[in-house]
């Protein structure tokens, strides 16, 4: 920690470097894991309730009625 802190000139030994590596694989590789599964998973949530979305306003559209309770009347201003 030291070495890193005030930046020595020491270089890590071969050791030290692999033991850091597997460390930083051990850390580091389930939080990325997790990052992409929620992503992925938060996208496709997304896309089937913008699909819904778009499924339900074509439906009412077609066969809704609109503020006033008219269906399919055209109000001149």
């Amino acid at each position: 920690m030291r070495q890193i802190q005030f930046s020595s000139g020491k270089t890590l030994s071969m050791p030290v470097r692999i033991a850091a590596l597997a460390f930083g694989l051990v850390l580091f590789l389930p939080i990325l894991a997790l990052l992409l599964v929620a992503g992925s998973v938060a996208g496709v949530v997304f896309a089937v309730l913008l699909l819904v979305r778009v499924v339900t306003t074509k439906i009412r559209l077609l066969f809704g009625k609109d503020e006033q309770g008219r269906k399919n009347v055209r109000v001149k201003r």
